[in-house]
């Protein structure tokens, strides 16, 4: 008698431990499963930012780890301008610092060289310049910004130009982060550089 129990004790266990491999083996192909979806899935986290100011004209932007919303590129090109092209020679070393954090590093070291011989030649002339932003365009299906606006220079305390100018950024993203890749002034006949003839060149301050 003791020993067909402990057959039949042993069939059960038996019987028990099949039916949790059975279980387990359904929870791994199912755990298999799961990670292959979430593989094929984009872990790109978007986050959408509110101007505290509700009855400000700045309208709410999302930044994500693969791009970012036009109004946010808008910002960046209007942040850009004014580092760049509004200040005096007091203010050019610090405004070229701060521009540097936005420009990608292959056209950094030809950008910062261009400025900083600019700030030379604004401190040598005692000059001052501001551009006033009036118009921005969106590149259709790239992050390219133009921005036109009104340039003017003084030297000393007379204002020796004032002319419409016209500006145009192309921005990057790599890593989730945004760099700026070109910087030029741009002509009002072909803004974003269609028909391009001549590679690009850095930056035009």
């Amino acid at each position: 008698m003791n020993r067909d129990k402990q057959l039949k004790d042993i069939s059960v266990v038996l019987a028990e431990k099949q039916h949790w491999q059975w279980i387990s083996a359904g929870l791994l192909a199912l755990l298999l499963l799961l990670m292959l979806v979430l593989m094929g899935k984009s872990h790109d986290t978007k986050t959408i930012f509110i101007p505290p100011n509700a009855g400000s004209a700045e309208k709410p932007f999302w930044v994500a780890d693969a791009g970012a919303s036009p109004e946010y590129f808008q910002m960046t090109a209007d942040y850009v301008t004014q580092l760049a092209l509004t200040g005096d020679a007091k203010s050019a070393p610090y405004s070229i610092d701060r521009l540097m954090g936005v420009v990608h590093p292959s056209i950094r070291g030809v950008l910062k060289a261009e400025l900083d011989a600019a700030a030379l030649k604004m401190k040598a002339e005692n000059v001052t310049q501001a551009f006033y932003p009036v118009e921005y365009h969106l590149g259709d299906n790239r992050p390219v910004v133009v921005i036109k606006g009104t340039l003017k220079t003084w030297v000393g305390d007379k204002l020796t130009s004032n002319r419409d100018a016209m500006y145009r950024m192309t921005f990057s993203v790599e890593a989730g982060r945004i760099y700026m890749t070109e910087f030029v002034e741009t002509s009002p006949h072909d803004p974003f550089n269609t028909t391009p003839t001549t590679p690009p060149t850095g930056a035009t301050p």
